[in-house]
């Protein structure tokens, strides 16, 4: 099940547990240019942007490439279960009916 409350921030930990995090991705959406975007943060800091460049449009487009963008910033793949969480919270970031349908869809899984 999905943590609703915990969508705003995704840490990148060592998929074996074995180290602490030190990159988290962060979903953005701009509500004045209505696009999509994925903030990457290492040891606190800001360290890059997924769709600086590009214009995501809809919520999956940036998951597309988003594995090429933390290889070229020197952070591991996303695993299946962190790109599923990648996504809602790019449906949180935006909001609005997208974002209701899928806590309903959620709830009656």
């Amino acid at each position: 099940m999905i943590d609703f409350e915990n969508l705003s921030r995704l840490p990148l930990s060592d998929p074996d547990g074995a180290e602490a995090a030190n990159a988290e991705l962060r979903p953005v959406f701009d509500p004045v240019l209505r696009t999509f975007s994925v903030q990457l943060w290492k040891d606190g800091e800001p360290s890059g942007i997924h769709g600086l460049t590009d214009t995501f449009q809809y919520a999956d487009e940036p998951l597309e490439a988003i594995d090429a963008f933390l290889a070229d910033n020197g952070v591991r793949a996303l695993t299946e279960d962190e790109t599923v969480l990648l996504y809602a919270g790019l449906v949180r970031s935006k909001g609005g009916s997208d974002w209701l349908m899928l806590q309903m869809g959620a709830q009656q899984a």
